[in-house]
Formats: structure tokens, sequence, C-alpha cells
């Protein structure tokens, strides 16, 4: 089918006004989709969600847009695809309703055909009642919406299906398999292979839903090489040309087992993987494809090759940037079942929705070569024993493989269980688990709960998602000598432990870090705690905490400092790399919850109330010994364990530097030095030419820095943003975790930068980003839509 962008030209009203949509109203603002009407919003302390939310409300909404038939649409199957609309979204054409649909994360079609008219108008509202999740969610058409159009024959994109059963360098077969919808009757199909310069390597017919074709030589995917081709088809009938399309794809083989691990196209590999959310920051959950391909290559420069979606299908748009770039994803469908986590989440609507939902995600994913594997649920009560949870997984997991039997099933658990009947609990030493290493699941007392009350329901799966508990990899290669494991999820400041177990039980397949890329909502659940009182108020923190503070990267996309120790913990990055715990804090105990890192920075500017006191200082490098230095002086050497070197310092301003030495030779270096005073800011563009699509991103961060250029990590000012010309402001934030503010024209400074995102209009011409601050020389740039 024809795939017509359907994003431009809607009126958007809050409150979802039903004498509006029954009426025939034509309020509302206009917006260009994707949208998040709750990104705009107050954040308030008495948010109904909390913390889990970011504190950010709830709220209903309505799209509406009116639209003439076209000549290209007359006589043809007219579907409405909506890649993703949170939640409980109705859409209505021309007054009357036409579908329904809770889940806010699985895409859906609806057929306009029989309903349309010379002029239509559209609607479609969502109602986002909190709590409904344990995360920023964000609401309305946060995704993209098209139109597919087909002939009087026609081919859904989701019955399409391109799989690649014998893959070898020198020859691949790939089979296409496809169903007909619309008049019945004979038809043909063709279709051909074309590699990425448009030349075909391959080329087929039939008129059986079925096509075989052979390509010679070809290149196939992987996360270093992510080669992809493209199938184009057409159908015809007696008539002729009935409708036709393309799909992209990857040639690549997957083999997986529980003694030879993970392989990519005969390669073993353990997979650096991360989970993430589906937020942008300050976009919201809007899901524009240029800000999910900014994430995954944001991802892959820091280490990643797999990315887990957590905990939901994500948008097409971010599949497509994973192909394109070459990384693996873990594709998960639901964070609960029957059992519910909220009191409004998916649960109420499991037992009706799940088999289209998950159709929805196996259908619409399974010619994404990215896609190596399906998760069924994420820390799903039910596999522990209760409600009739073997039956579910696998009722769940037979379903999947009806769909796509060419991927391993999946699903997640973590080690807590309770206790069986009349077995007492024992109390819990919540300071000895922060303070320690935690191995949850593991037996205790001779017996093993956890592995007794799962092994039901794992007897569905393919793969065990095991969410912090990297002492049972090894326990398991002998009492599951034949299970397959992912961590699924794993703590950030345990990470060497994590990995380290990772690497050496080939049962386990790879790592994926809890998480990759900082998120809105489950606030402050990574935060460093200096008073342990204040860990028994439970895993998320308090207002204003905004982000869940536990990313390699920061909501704008900065590399936070445990990302710098994992690039060397998985041997890909032979540098050295400093930073500093601020005087105040050195010498302290600290907590955390497990997701949390040191609280370091770096940072040399200090008052002078802290000359001569004792900075920790550390390093993170793969080395014999660090030299630590200041101001020119050798202050100490260091032997460092785990990749770590530590040293407390007496603060002087000036240069603090560590080297690394390998074999009696310094291979690299890196230092932190004391900076002048804020004098100015300075715009960086990533890019300066956009497209003039109304869907096209530019992010310009804005620095501070000193007379000499030098980044001033301590300033906190206030920096207001303009822009004016062909694009618009779509948000301003910085990497802070914790504040009142929100994405609107102005942010305070967080480690002497804020991220500026502007979106293009749909007129070509140029537009200009202007950043100011108070008692600073303000800074601009003017760049092209084209």
């Amino acid at each position: 089918m024809k795939r017509l962008s359907f994003n431009a030209d809607w009126r958007f009203s809050e409150g979802g006004d039903r004498f509006f949509m029954f009426a025939g109203g034509d309020s509302g603002a206009p917006v260009t989709l994707p949208h998040d009407y709750i990104i705009c919003k107050e954040r308030t302390p008495d948010a109904v969600s909390g913390a889990s939310s970011g504190f950010y409300p709830g709220g209903d909404g309505s799209y509406t847009k009116v639209f003439s038939l076209t000549d290209e649409m007359k006589g043809k199957n007219v579907l409405l695809n909506i890649d993703g609309a949170y939640m409980n979204s109705e859409v209505t054409l021309n007054g009357d309703l036409i579908s329904l649909h809770p889940y806010g994360y699985t895409a859906y079609t609806v057929n306009l055909t029989d309903k349309l008219k010379d002029t239509n108008t559209l609607r479609i509202t969502t109602k986002d009642t909190q709590p409904n999740s344990r995360w920023y969610s964000g609401a309305g058409l946060y995704r993209c919406v098209d139109l597919l159009i087909g002939g009087r024959k026609y081919i859904h994109p989701w019955d399409l299906f391109i799989t690649t059963p014998e893959v070898s360098t020198t020859e691949a077969a790939v089979n296409v398999a496809f169903e007909v919808s619309g008049e019945q009757g004979e038809y043909t199909f063709t279709c051909r292979i074309l590699d990425r310069g448009g030349n075909e390597v391959a080329a087929a017919s039939s008129n059986d839903g079925k096509a075989v074709l052979t390509v010679a030589s070809p290149l196939l995917w992987s996360v270093d090489a992510p080669n992809l081709y493209t199938l184009e088809w057409t159908l015809s009938d007696e008539s002729g040309v009935t409708d036709e399309g393309q799909c992209r794809f990857g040639i690549r083989k997957i083999e997986i087992d529980s003694v030879n691990g993970f392989r990519l196209n005969g390669k073993p590999m353990k997979l650096r993987g991360g989970c993430i959310h589906h937020d942008n920051a300050m976009l919201g959950s809007a899901a524009l494809p240029v800000a999910e391909k900014r994430k995954i290559r944001l991802l892959k420069e820091a280490g990643y090759t797999a990315i887990r979606c957590a905990h939901n299908p994500p948008s097409t748009a971010l599949l497509d940037a994973c192909d394109e770039l070459g990384m693996l994803v873990l594709d998960e469908s639901f964070d609960m079942w029957r059992t519910g986590k909220n009191a409004m989440d998916y649960h109420l609507w499991f037992e009706d929705w799940w088999q289209r939902d998950t159709m929805s995600m196996v259908r619409r994913d399974r010619n994404h070569p990215c896609v190596y594997a399906w998760s069924i649920g994420n820390e799903i009560s039910e596999l522990l024993g209760t409600s009739n949870g073997a039956y579910w997984a696998k009722a769940q997991a037979d379903f999947v493989r009806s769909m796509d039997p060419t991927r391993p099933v999946s699903a997640s658990a973590n080690g807590f269980v309770a206790p069986k009947p009349g077995k007492p609990r024992k109390p819990h030493d919540l300071k000895a688990e922060l303070v320690g290493k935690p191995v949850m699941g593991l037996p205790a007392d001779g017996e093993d709960d956890w592995g007794d009350q799962t092994l039901e329901a794992s007897k569905a799966l393919d793969i065990f998602g095991y969410n912090y508990m990297y002492g049972r990899y090894a326990y398991d290669r002998n009492k599951f000598p034949d299970r397959v494991i992912h961590a699924t999820e794993t703590h950030s400041f345990h990470t060497y432990d994590y990995w380290k177990a990772c690497i050496e039980n080939p049962n386990c397949i790879g790592d994926f870090i809890w998480t990759a890329f900082d998120n809105l909502g489950e606030a402050g659940a990574g935060r460093v705690i200096y008073s342990f009182d204040e860990m028994k108020g439970g895993l998320i923190g308090s207002w204003p905490w905004l982000s869940c503070w536990q990313g390699d990267l920061d909501l704008t996309g900065e590399a936070r400092p445990q990302n710098w120790y994992r690039r060397v913990m998985w041997g890909i990055d032979k540098g050295i790399h400093l930073f500093v715990t601020p005087p105040e804090r050195t010498g302290k105990p600290f907590y955390g919850m497990g997701w949390h890192w040191e609280d370091v920075n770096r940072c040399w500017n200090y008052g002078d109330e802290w000359l001569g006191k004792p900075a920790k200082v550390q390093a993170y490098c793969d080395c014999d010994e660090v030299i630590f230095c200041l101001n020119g002086r050798e202050i100490s050497r260091v032997k460092p364990e785990e990749y770590k070197a530590f040293c407390e310092i007496p603060y002087e301003r000036g240069i603090v530097e560590v080297k690394a030495v390998r074999n009696g030779e310094t291979v690299a270096s890196d230092s932190i030095r004391t900076t002048g005073a804020p004098c100015k800011l300075v715009l960086a563009p990533e890019k300066t030419r956009i497209n003039a699509d109304g869907m096209d991103l530019c992010y310009i961060r804005a620095y501070v820095t000193d007379s000499d250029g030098s980044i001033v990590r301590d300033c906190c000012a206030d920096i207001t943003v303009t822009v004016t010309g062909g694009a618009a402001l779509a948000g301003v934030g910085s990497g802070n975790p914790r504040t009142e503010e929100n994405f609107t024209h102005h942010r305070r400074a967080y480690n002497g930068s804020v991220l500026i995102v502007a979106r293009a209009g749909f007129e070509k011409g140029t537009f200009e980003v202007k950043a100011e601050a108070e008692g600073l020389t303000g800074a601009s740039f003017s760049a092209e839509l084209i």
C-alpha cells in the first residue's frame, strides 16, 4: 500500500470536548503530529501519580483534522494508520465512532473506506487517566499518523513477512509470505530485491501467497555493518496493477543457546545492552523520527549494541533507526498481565485485548532485522506462580510463535519472592543490602523458592529475563543447563559484578543496564543520598525530582560518569577518564538503591573555604597504574581495582590530572582545570540545515564559558531562548534531574549547558536561534530550511 504522511494540519483542544466531537465543532490550536499535550503542563507536588510521572498530571485531549477526498483515494481502500496514541483513544469520522483502542503503546489501523465523503472531519480523542504508569507516559497522538492507500486487492504492510532462513556470505535465501485483502480472485505478485545503491539483486513472481528469492554474495546486517535491502512489489490482476509497495529488510542469522551463547552471523557476542523508556526529554513522549534516531545514535556512540524497549513496543521510527544504525532490540509488549501495578493501567484491558496488541507488535515489527527477540512481559508477578501464570505465559508465547517462528520469546522476572506458606519471612536489613552487593533470587536455607516458583511459567520461554540476579547465572548453569538468560535489568552501581558474571557464564547472552538513557518519571530512583533515613521514604524521590537519574546518558544525551566507566569495562575505550567528588561530599558515607553512581562531576571550581581540604578524585581506566597530579606535581600512584583508581587531593586552584600507565609507559591522560568567571554563551548546533517538512529538528547546545572558551561547569545561569523565522522552539532543557522548571523558553544551566530543540516549519528559508542570560554575552546563529 502507498503510505502518505497524515501528520500536518490538525487542531488540538484539551479536555476532549465531546459536544464539539459530535456537533461538528472545529475549535483548537493548530498542531503537527507527533504531539504530546502533557509535557507543556505545569508540574505540581500534588500530581496524582507523584514521582512516578515526574509530577506531571494527566488529562484528556481531542485532535481534529478536516480533509478532502482526493483523486488518489477515490475507488481505493483507505486505512488510517496510528503508530501510537496514549491512551484510551477513540476515532470518529464524520460523526461516526469507528474505533476504540485502550492500549497506548501499540499501533493500529482503521479502515475509512466506506465512510469517506468529499469533505471529511476526523477526530481522535485520548484519555490519560492517572495513575496508569510507573513512568512518564505523556498523552495524545505522540507517534506518526499515516494514510495507507491500496487498490481493489491490496496487501496490508503487516501482512507481508520477509525471512532469511539460509544465510552465508556466498548466498542467502529470502522468503516472502503475504496475504491479499480486498476483492477475491486471482492475482500475480511480482517482487524484486534492491541493494542500497538501487541495483536489482533478485526477482520472483507468485500467485500463491509466497515467493522465494536467492541473493548472491549478500551484504549481511550486523551491529557493525547494518546493511539493508529493499523489497519492491506489485500486485496485479486481469485489470492491471492493483497495489504496490516496498519494505526494507536485512539479511542476517541469529543463533542462541545456553552453551554457545548469542551469535550474529556466526560471530559470538555478548550484548552490551541498555533499557530505555519512550520519552524524548523536552519533547515529552513525541516520537519524532529525528529525535528517535538521535537517541539511538548517541547510544551507539556510548558503546551500546542492544536496547530493551521498556516496557512496551516502541515507535516504528525508533526501530527504523535501529535498523539503519545497527542496534539490536528486545521488543517488549507489556509491563503487566492480569495483575496490575497501578489502578488505571493496562491490566484492566489485558484479558480482552492482549491478542490484538501482541499481534500489532509482532506483525508490525517482524521485518525489522534489529529485533532479535520478543518479550511478552516485564517483572510479571504471574511468572512467580500466581494467577495461572504458566497458562498465560504459554498462551502468549505460542501466539507470538504462530506469527513469527524465527525469533525467541522471552519474559522477565526479578528476584523478589514471597515465602512459602508457613515459612517465616526473614527480617529485611535494608542498610546491609544497600551498601552490599545484592544477588537477589539465590537459594536460602537449602531451598530455591525463586527457581521453584518460576519453573512452570519459564517452560514456555526460549530466553528467561533475569532482573537484578547476577548470582543466579552460574547457579542455573547447573540447575537449568538448557536455560538461556539475558540480564534484562542490572544495577548501575554494581555494573562490574553483573558484567563479569555475564562474561563468565555462556548461558547469559547479554547485560541490559537500567537505564541507558535518562527518562522522565520514576523520579529520583537513581539519586545519591547522604542520610540513610531518607532511604526509608521509598524507591523514588520527592518533589521536585523530575527524572529517574539512572541513565548512562542524561536527559540531553550527554554521557554521565558511569558511561565512561562502562566503556572502559567493556574494553572499547583505552583512555582514562577523570571525575571529582565535591569537597563538601568527600569522606561522607552515601547510599542509593543500586541504580545510583557516586556523586562526581568534571569540575575543579570551589570556593576559598575549601582550599587545602581534600577532594576525592577518581579515574576510570584499564591500566597497570594511575598517576594523580596537581598543578604539575605528582600526588600519588594507585593501582586500579575493577577499572577504578581513587585519590584524595587537597584542593587548590589550577589543573588536576591523571595519567594511565601500561607496561611502564604513559598511554593516556585526562585533566580538569579551574575555569575563569562565567563570561559568555556559546551555541553549538548539531546541524545547520534542516528539512522544511514540519518534522525535522535542530538540536543546539548552549554552553556557559569563561573568556578563554572553557565550559564553566558550576554555572547555573538562567538562559532564555528565542527562535524566529521558519522554525519554532520545541523545547529547552538540561540534564538536571531535580528541578521545578518546565521545558519552556528558558532553563538554568546544568553542568554548564542547556539543550535547545527547534522544530522545522513547512516553508523554506532560514531561522535564527538566540540565547541570552543576565550578566553574560549572548549568542545566536542562523540555520537553513531546505
